[in-house]
C-alpha cells in the first residue's frame, strides 16, 4: 500500500502541525512521517495510527489504484453513442480513443473517393462535425477548461495547434465544496 503523500501533507498543514508534532501524536517515528511524504509505502499499523490522528478514513490515505481504461473499441463506440451530448466529461484516454476513431474513418472516406469521387469524404466530414464538437466540449470541461476555448480553433494553424494543446490537459481533481449549515 502506498500512502498519498500530497494528502498526509495537505492534512497536517490543515492542522498547522510540524512532521515532529505528527509523529508524536500518531506514536510514529519522525523518520517515517518523513518516508510517508515521500510518497514511501505505508503499513497498516502506521496507516491506522494516522487515519486516527488526522481524524480521517484509513482508505483516503491510500493512493487509489489506477483504473484501467476502457478498450479501444468500447472507447470509440462510447464516443459515438455520446455523439451528440453536449453534458458530462470524457477522459483523455477515452477522447484520443474517439478522435483515432473519426481519423480512420475519414482516412477511409479519402480512400473511397480517390474511387467514387469528392462525396464519400464530404459525408463522412460532416458525419463527424458534431460529434467533434462534442467531444471537445466534454473534454474540455473534463480538463477544467472552458468549451469556449474550441472557438481558437478558428485561428488558423496555430489556433488548432493550441485547441490540441488544451485537449491534451489531464483530468481536473473536482472540488468538494462543503455545503453543510454552520
Amino acid at each position: 500500500m502506498y500512502v498519498n503523500s500530497t494528502r498526509l501533507k495537505e492534512l497536517r498543514l490543515a492542522r498547522q502541525w510540524s512532521q515532529e508534532q505528527l509523529a508524536a501524536l500518531s506514536g510514529l517515528n519522525l523518520r517515517t512521517i518523513q518516508r510517508l511524504e515521500s510518497g514511501a509505502k505505508i503499513s497498516t499499523e502506521s496507516l491506522r495510527a494516522l487515519a486516527s490522528v488526522l481524524e480521517v478514513p484509513a482508505e483516503s490515505l491510500l493512493v487509489g489504484e489506477p483504473t484501467p481504461s476502457q478498450a479501444a473499441l468500447t472507447a470509440m463506440r462510447q464516443g459515438v453513442m455520446s455523439g451528440l451530448e453536449f453534458t458530462g466529461t470524457t477522459s483523455r484516454a477515452d477522447f484520443w480513443w474517439f478522435v483515432l476513431g473519426m481519423v480512420l474513418l475519414l482516412a477511409f472516406a479519402k480512400l473511397l473517393g480517390e474511387v467514387l469521387g469528392s462525396l464519400p469524404l464530404l459525408l463522412a466530414s460532416l458525419l463527424v462535425l458534431l460529434p467533434w464538437i462534442a467531444a471537445c466540449t466534454r473534454r474540455l470541461r473534463d480538463a477544467g477548461l472552458s468549451p469556449w476555448w474550441q472557438l481558437i480553433s478558428l485561428v488558423p494553424v496555430a489556433g488548432l495547434l493550441v485547441l490540441l494543446y488544451l485537449l491534451a490537459q489531464p483530468t481536473k481533481a473536482a472540488t468538494t465544496v462543503d455545503v453543510t449549515p454552520h
